[in-house]
């Protein structure tokens, strides 16, 4: 009699529990709750927005997308996106789900525990498929990926971008942005600071180091620039002259509001 009792505990508590997730948590309630968790999180700078958000078996989520933005602007949009609960984790003391979905045609994974941790992994995903990139240089090309730390309310971005291509003729205050092919670096966004942890570009002309910090939407930024001289033309000599620090190396400082587009 009591294994019955046991067997039938078993499988009465997670069907009790499936029957509330179905029918007693609306979606519009658990939308509502993660939004709100994102514009809570300690970095008011960033909220989330989600549509068609239905539920799946076993408390999995599916929404056509998620859209993030940046100081009210749109800043990263995820489609086709699917989270499930990993019960794994429980044996860790925390409840965590796995995450799916696209960004562009490229692929996201990862793994979020409450209340906020975790990781995010990007790989592939074009460039102008980033609307808060395309926001401030609107003819780019290329892809990048990135591995994305989360803890609290802090996020940290390690990216590559291996074919980086930039012709974007309005963005001046980068001097030789177009000639850049290769992009790598760490970024550190918290609260309404972003900080350049590490930034470097290589190209046919050259490398650079971007380093410095953007808080409230001004960029307090330097551009270290090591050209390759006999590569540049006399009007790219000239643009660069004037931040000369000693032969083949130049300091450009970028001290402005970020772009309003």
């Amino acid at each position: 009699m009591k294994f019955r009792h046991i067997i039938y505990t078993a499988i009465s508590i997670p069907s009790f529990l499936i029957l509330i997730w179905f029918f007693a948590i609306p979606e519009n309630l658990i939308k509502e709750k993660v939004e709100g968790i994102i514009a809570k999180s300690g970095n008011r700078n960033i909220s989330l927005e989600i549509k068609q958000l239905r539920k799946g078996v076993f408390f999995s989520l599916n929404a056509e997308s998620l859209l993030i933005k940046l100081d009210g602007k749109d800043a990263l949009e995820i489609t086709d996106f699917h989270a499930r609960f990993a019960p794994g984790y429980l044996t860790e003391g925390t409840v965590a789900f796995k995450l799916k979905g696209k960004v562009g045609k490229g692929d996201l994974e990862g793994i979020i525990r409450l209340p906020a941790e975790g990781k995010i992994v990007i790989d592939s995903a074009a460039l102008d498929s980033i609307p808060y990139i395309t926001r401030f240089i609107t003819d780019i090309d290329g892809h990048f990926s990135s591995d994305i730390y989360i803890k609290d309310t802090t996020i940290k971005t390690e990216f590559k971008i291996p074919d980086l291509n930039i012709q974007d003729s309005a963005l001046t205050i980068i001097p030789l942005i177009n000639t850049f092919r290769k992009m790598q670096g760490a970024i550190t966004l918290k609260g309404n600071n972003i900080n350049i942890d590490s930034l470097s570009l290589e190209g046919e002309k050259g490398y650079a180091r971007l380093k410095g910090h953007i808080t409230n939407g001004l960029m307090d930024l330097y551009l270290e620039l090591m050209p390759a001289t006999n590569q540049l033309n006399a009007m790219e000599s000239m643009l660069i002259g004037k931040y000369i620090v000693s032969p083949g190396y130049y300091v450009v400082p970028i001290k402005r509001a970020m772009p309003n587009r």
